[in-house]
Formats: C-alpha cells, structure tokens, sequence
C-alpha cells in the first residue's frame, strides 16, 4: 500500500516495513536568499523538528530522503557545514534505517554523512513490496532495473497550484501530481537517450527487454511536493508542460495533460488540465 501521508508532504509505504518517504529539503536554502538580500534565520532547525514529528506520529522503520536534502552547489556554505551533520544525527535518533536518494543538489554530500546513512544513486532503488515501487530524485532517468516497478517516484520539481481570486491576487499550494504513463513510449525515450535504435516498426518494449534483461511494468508515475515550504513550487497548472523540469517530466511517455492533482491535506482537485483556467 502506497499512499500520502496527510496532511504532511510524506508518503508512507505499507506491508512488512513500514518506509517513509520525503523530498526536497534543500537545507541551506536561506543562504542563497541572503546572497539576493533577503536575510532569514537559519530553517534548518524547524525543517529538522518538522521531520522528527512526522516521524513520531507515523513510526517507520525506514526513512527514505528522495534527493535534494541540501541545498548549495557547487559550493557548501558554512550554514550546511554546521547544520547538516546536527540535523543528520537528530534523524537517526528517531528511525533505525535512513537512506539518502542522490538529488543534482547533492554533489559532495559524503563528507556530511558520518556512519548509518545509506547513499542510493541518482540511478533508484526499487522497493520490492507485492507492488514494486521505483523511487529516484528525477533530474535523472533511473536504473533499467526500475523499469520493473508499476510505480515511480520522483520530486525534483516542487509541483505546486496557482490559484487566481477574485481581486487577481495570486496563492500558490504545494501539491501532489499522479501522471499516467504510456509505457511504450517511455521506454522509448529512454532507448533514444541511451542511443539505442529501435527501428521504425520496431517494438521499444521488446528491445529494452532484450538490452536489459528487464520487462517493463512502469505505468504511474506520482510527483511529490517539497517538503520545504519556504521553496514555493513550480505552479503546473500555470506552465506549460515543456517547462516541467527533468528528462521523465519532458518524455512523450509521461502524459501530463491527464495528470490527477490533489492537495498536501488531501483535497483531490480533479484534473490538471481542468485546473489551468484557476492559474
């Protein structure tokens, strides 16, 4: 069982282990603000006590990080130096097993980790409940191995919805996002980025499976909100589907125009595409 964990930006994962997931927490966030002149206290502190009641309320036996836990790149600022390694080890406290799902903020993150987190590859992890699910941060496309999972998982893109009042103020509300795949030309894409020919008759499905040695079963695909707050999002009712971030959000195979939006409290919205005349 796989589900939102409302009202938090969490998804849990049922079964044998119970696994949490979160995304985007992009500390050290502020210290780019700073930099624009906008001056903000550390959000390390509160993002950290956020998590760990998230974690006394839903009692996992593994957290999983979805990529993005810090913010600088390609350099660490003296916050992160300071605030990571804190933040790291009041988490391990809280949950016996944490792994860190490599996000393209993530660069250099080894020095921070100390012992008991776990660093995945950009490239996935596959939880292997009845219902495989494939998790990886999305700036990249993931392992073959995932194709194997009914459900992917990524963040990456802050998914929010711009809503329009009356008086033409605007607010924005982070946001959950469940795309439908078409799986023939997913992996279709995935061919043409690993520069493999499929002909123009030729089956996508049939040649990853002889290439790979996997069969394809990938057929939803959820987007999670950031867990951070203070980020904002990227309003998908309000772009268009060509400026969502990421090689999977771009693919043919993705169809975002069918995509089912819903609220972090869990308020289903209906349609993406119903949605765009409220941006």
């Amino acid at each position: 069982m796989i589900r939102p964990y409302v009202p938090w930006p969490a998804l849990l994962v049922g079964g044998r282990e119970r696994v949490l997931i979160v995304s985007d927490l992009h500390l050290g966030f502020e210290f780019e603000l700073a930099g624009l002149g906008i001056n903000l206290p550390s959000q390390s502190r509160k993002l950290m006590d956020s998590l760990l009641l998230l974690l006394e309320k839903a009692k996992p036996r593994r957290l999983i990080i979805l990529g993005d836990f810090k913010h600088g790149i390609p350099q660490v600022s003296p916050q992160e130096w300071r605030d990571i390694p804190e933040f790291l080890e009041g988490v391990k406290r809280k949950v016996p097993r944490l792994q860190l799902i490599v996000g393209n903020h993530d660069v250099g993150i080894e020095p921070f980790l100390g012992s008991g987190v776990e660093l995945v590859s950009s490239r996935g992890l596959i939880l292997r409940e009845k219902q495989k699910i494939g998790l990886f941060h999305g700036h990249a496309w993931p392992s073959p191995k995932l194709f194997e999972a009914e459900y992917w998982v990524i963040g990456h893109n802050h998914p929010a919805v711009q809503f329009r009042g009356l008086f033409g103020f605007r607010t924005l509300k982070p946001a959950w996002i469940k795309v439908p795949i078409n799986r023939r030309k997913l992996v279709k894409s995935f061919l043409h980025h690993r520069n493999i020919e499929v002909g123009e008759k030729g089956n996508p499905e049939r040649v990853f499976r002889d290439k790979f040695g996997v069969q394809a079963h990938c057929t939803k695909l959820i987007v999670m909100p950031a867990f951070n707050d203070l980020l904002g999002g990227l309003a998908v009712n309000a772009v268009d589907p060509q400026e969502l971030i990421g090689p999977i959000m771009r693919s043919e195979g993705v169809l975002v125009p069918k995509a089912e939006v819903f609220l972090t409290d869990g308020t289903f919205l209906g349609a993406l595409k119903s949605l765009r005349e409220y941006a």
